[in-house]
């Protein structure tokens, strides 16, 4: 490293992640940017994860261990935040690998982007990535902006972002109210502090399996950004622009699939909503920026009406 406080804190939380640990940690140390530390969580692991980030820590100096009771993976990840001397704090999962000019590219972004708090990337399904490779965002914004209201699609992939350490600890690190979804709800309260962007590079190889946690709890992760969701509705809707609220409001509709969250939270989102609409003026629906709202707000109003 280059001083005393490193130019990125990489945090990796593991519990019993023996399989690939030592392909993820190895992607991190030949990063084409020396100046980071590698902070790694073991949350309990029961199988030879302790052995592996023991033997692995001894041989580079810029890794870093540390050893919690299981907790769950939030605890883990503000554990790592707590101990993160960075000026940036990028995200890795014990599965993954992430290509050598990660660190580099996505350091030298927030760098030439001051009003980007989060950048992210593209992940690949291949570690050869070729142009007909499955690549991915997590969503499908190359810019998102999220201080209104969130899409109902992943903004980036968790394991492959990088953040502005200050903002991250301003923003009070993760939450465990969204379990499995503790991304999401990130990404949401993120864009109160900047824009997210996810440049067309390829950063990650992203490793699908069984064993990993978002594959097999689908319907609860899904349940976390519901209430995510309503949460921001809840903190930023008066005064928002009324295209945005509609859209957002109309995105209630999921309350039909999953009965998570009651009648009476999304009946309580309608006043506050609906008093937005009334800066709505005749001569406003007739620009281009609210060409669809007639229809937007029909649409919302009848779903709102079902949901109850």
């Amino acid at each position: 490293m280059s001083g005393a406080r490193p130019r990125v804190s990489v945090i990796l939380p593991c519990y019993n992640g023996e399989i690939y640990l030592r392909e993820a940690v190895q992607s991190i140390l030949d990063q084409t940017l020396a100046d980071f530390e590698l902070i790694v969580v073991d949350d309990g692991s029961t199988d030879g994860s302790p052995a592996i980030l023991q033997d692995m820590a001894g041989k580079d100096a810029r890794i870093r261990v540390v050893t919690q009771p299981n907790g769950g993976i939030v605890a883990a990840l503000n554990t790592a935040i707590e101990h993160a001397q960075g000026q940036y704090i990028a995200r890795m999962d014990a599965d993954d690998v992430s290509f050598p000019e990660r660190l580099a590219f996505q350091a030298s972004y927030l760098d030439q982007h001051p009003d980007v708090v989060l950048v992210g990337g593209y992940a690949v399904g291949d570690r050869n990535p070729t142009p007909a490779s499955t690549r991915t965002t997590g969503g499908r914004h190359a810019s998102t902006d999220l201080s209104v209201f969130p899409p109902r699609v992943a903004v980036s992939m968790h394991p492959l972002i990088m953040m502005r350490a200050a903002a991250l600890r301003a923003m009070g690190g993760y939450r465990s109210d969204y379990r499995h979804a503790e991304d999401y709800d990130l990404f949401i309260r993120a864009s109160a502090h900047g824009r997210i962007e996810n440049p067309p590079v390829d950063v990650l190889f992203y490793r699908r399996h069984e064993g990993a946690i978002s594959i097999g709890n689908v319907e609860e992760q899904e349940r976390s950004a519901v209430r995510a969701e309503l949460d921001a509705i809840a903190r930023t809707g008066a005064g928002r622009p009324p295209a945005l609220i509609v859209e957002a409001y109309t995105r209630l509709r999921i309350f039909r699939r999953y009965r998570a969250i009651s009648a009476e939270r999304v009946r309580a989102m309608r006043l506050p909503v609906l008093a937005s609409l009334v800066a709505i003026t005749p001569r406003s629906l007739l620009s281009s920026r609210f060409r669809r709202l007639p229809l937007l707000i029909g649409v919302a109003l009848v779903r709102s009406m079902r949901t109850a």
